[in-house]
């Protein structure tokens, strides 16, 4: 016979974790991007004195949470945004590089900037195409995007599965999160929707049933956050 859910995983007021695994997918902090830096310092950019600002506030705000684990992709960013979270709950960070972003110009030269490899033109024509269609194989020099959703979709129902009855903080990236969210709504987009840096996106798993609870919740960096940097939006 098959099995009867009677739990509403979408609802606000969830009773209990019981048979649920509720996964806080947290983006990280700002990265310390420049104009035309060498893709390999970009690849694995620490934060800035505002991204260490935001995962701080991302901490704090979850001191009060019941947090069982930690985990963060290999990433200095997110690493130390998980740290942030971690300090209050007496927790140890587990690093997996499956967890890491999409690398979109993983075949071009890593010690030159984009304009140097592409021309300014070409440049502009690629991010124009990729802000029009939302999908990351409109950048031609990316890691495949269908590897890419693979590895997240596949590690991150692992760390569901792994951590049934308990919620779990997974300190990430943008592409990450929007690859699950993307996973879950059954979009050929690969970007769904902005998540701002530190924003809090809640998805609870049972069984073989996900349900996006929140999206882009990042009330916590407001009071000392105006604007973003434009060189670090993405």
């Amino acid at each position: 016979m098959a099995r009867v859910r009677s739990v509403d995983l979408g609802g606000s007021f969830l009773p209990s974790l019981e048979g649920v695994c509720e996964l806080l997918l947290v983006r990280h902090g700002e990265q310390a991007f420049v104009a035309d830096m060498p893709l390999a310092e970009g690849v694995d950019a620490p934060l800035t004195q505002l991204g260490r600002q935001q995962a701080d506030a991302v901490g704090r705000r979850l001191a009060e949470t019941a947090i069982d684990a930690v985990y963060t992709s290999t990433m200095q960013r997110a690493r130390d945004t998980g740290l942030a979270v971690a300090s209050h709950h007496d927790l140890t960070i587990s690093e997996h590089q499956s967890l890491r972003e999409i690398h979109l110009w993983e075949q071009l030269p890593q010690d030159k900037g984009l304009v140097e490899s592409l021309g300014q033109d070409e440049l502009k024509r690629i991010m124009r195409a990729a802000n029009r269609s939302r999908r990351w194989d409109s950048y031609p020099h990316a890691e495949p995007r269908d590897v890419f959703r693979t590895r997240v979709i596949t590690e991150l129902d692992r760390i569901a599965g792994d951590h049934v009855g308990e919620r779990v903080v997974v300190a990430c990236h943008g592409g990450v999160i929007n690859a699950y969210l993307a996973h879950i709504m059954e979009s050929e987009l690969d970007t769904v929707c902005t998540v701002h840096h530190t924003s809090i996106t809640i998805v609870r798993a049972m069984d073989d049933l996900r349900r996006v609870v929140q999206v882009n919740d990042h009330e916590h960096v407001k009071s000392f956050q105006t604007e973003i940097n434009p060189i670090n939006a993405a």
